[in-house]
């Protein structure tokens, strides 16, 4: 955020009856949650195992492929978590949504009477910030892992599993950049805490942009049967971080790279401006080349389905069929996440609100082609072959639950004030996006 976008989400919050300042609320409680919890936040995990960097560092939500007592067992065994304590869960969420709350206290938010404090909540993001910094995401000889190789699954090291190191670190990054951005915003990190900061995420960055070029090098992921993985939500993830890091650092030469892929010194073979144009499907585009469809068609093919075209706006995660809820999901989570890079690129300079792709994909069009869902059949709706007939190539997403949608369309709506399909869906998704908008990158991002 800069100064002044701080400022003008102080001034709605403090607002009455805006829609900032009936959110602020449900920020404080999330707030006050994680600073009272049983939780370990001085444990963190130094080894291979990807998965464990996932849901302890950087995502807050349960593995949904394990019991959670069995999940939560092995998170605190292989982070030693202190007897009668729960393992941290998304540990750099929680450390960017306390510093966030802080920044917006200092900056002169009216908290309600007996909200946590912003020292109470600096000395919270700190503690897991540091405890990270200083022995997480260790190897073997005690320095920070530093290739895709180096992370295992279960113990096992193969391509498949080091393919994800990217995404799953990516992921946390874009959080423990924005709780040290907020963090130094308001003075509360010394030079020794901050120059400790720094090392870490250059060193996430080498991590991140070697790990996506693993992936994008991978000769499965390469093959007609797999091509869609290639250009699938792993590149947002990886994007994020990368272009996160760069901004914290202010390295124009990194932010290029990652932005352009410009820069034979520090490749990046996925680059941005080449994701876009190929995660968003543009005019007269055809379907990149993916898993064959064990039906022919949407409500009955499982695993993956595509149909043979595309419509201008479409996100290329279309083909996940997995569950009822995966191709929406995903695509709408890819839209979302392009939402975030365009602030992040917007504050550099780069209009990614107003940038063409190579077929005229804009995150604009995007955003109208899933808001068609949105209207008819409806947020969290089943697509059928009769309530969707208004939005093109609808027979992709028959039997599909419009799902994740409401949040792209609050941040779109934000975006493109002009955009009548847009607003018209605004107050409905902001009253269906649920906890999705505490979240600390996406707070605010919405029209009042």
């Amino acid at each position: 955020m800069t100064p002044e976008g701080m400022n003008e989400l102080v001034r709605r919050i403090n607002l009455p009856g805006s829609f900032s300042q009936k959110q602020f609320p449900k920020l404080v409680a999330e707030v006050e949650s994680e600073l009272t919890a049983k939780v370990d936040w001085d444990a963190v995990y130094s080894g291979c195992e990807i998965e464990i960097y996932l849901y302890a560092f950087s995502n807050d939500r349960a593995n949904p492929h394990a019991a959670p007592g069995r999940e939560a067992a092995k998170l605190s065994a292989a982070m030693n978590v202190r007897p009668g304590m729960a393992a941290p869960s998304g540990a750099a969420i929680i450390a960017s949504r306390q510093a966030f709350y802080a920044a917006l206290v200092k900056a002169g938010v009216k908290a309600p009477a007996g909200a946590p404090t912003a020292d109470q909540a600096i000395a919270l993001s700190k503690r897991i910030l540091m405890a990270w910094v200083n022995r997480g995401f260790r190897g073997q000889r005690g320095g920070y892992l530093r290739r895709a190789e180096e992370f295992c699954d279960n113990g096992q090291f193969n391509s498949v599993h080091q393919s994800n190191v990217g995404l799953q670190i990516g992921r946390g990054i874009l959080y423990s950049v924005h709780a040290q951005d907020l963090l130094e915003s308001i003075g509360a990190l010394n030079a020794k805490e901050s120059g400790a900061l720094y090392s870490f995420h250059e060193a996430m960055f080498d991590v991140i942009r070697e790990a996506s070029n693993f992936r994008f090098g991978l000769p499965q992921l390469n093959h007609p049967n797999q091509m869609c993985e290639l250009y699938s939500n792993h590149v947002a993830g990886h994007l994020m971080g990368l272009l996160s890091i760069a901004r914290l650092l202010d390295d124009g030469r990194k932010f290029n790279a990652v932005l352009y892929g410009n820069d034979r010194s520090i490749p990046v073979d996925l680059f941005w401006t080449k994701y876009f144009s190929r995660a968003i499907y543009g005019h007269g585009d055809s379907p990149i080349q993916c898993y064959k469809n064990s039906s022919p068609d949407s409500l009955t093919s499982k695993s993956s389905f595509q149909t043979p075209v595309v419509a201008p706006g479409e996100i290329e995660d279309r083909y996940r069929h997995s569950s009822p809820a995966q191709a929406f999901g995903y695509s709408t989570g890819v839209l979302a996440d392009f939402l975030v890079e365009a602030d992040m690129l917007k504050n550099a300079g780069f209009d990614a609100f107003g940038y063409q792709g190579e077929h005229g994909q804009t995150i604009q069009l995007a955003a109208d082609y899933y808001a068609c869902f949105g209207k008819t059949p409806g947020f969290k709706k089943l697509v059928t072959a009769e309530n969707a007939r208004a939005c093109p190539d609808y027979q992709e997403y028959v039997g599909q639950i419009v799902n994740g949608l409401e949040t792209a369309v609050v941040m779109a709506a934000y975006n493109f004030p002009h955009d009548p399909l847009l607003t018209e869906l605004d107050a409905s998704a902001k009253a269906g996006a649920g906890v999705n908008l505490i979240d600390p990158i996406r707070f605010g991002r919405w029209r009042d």
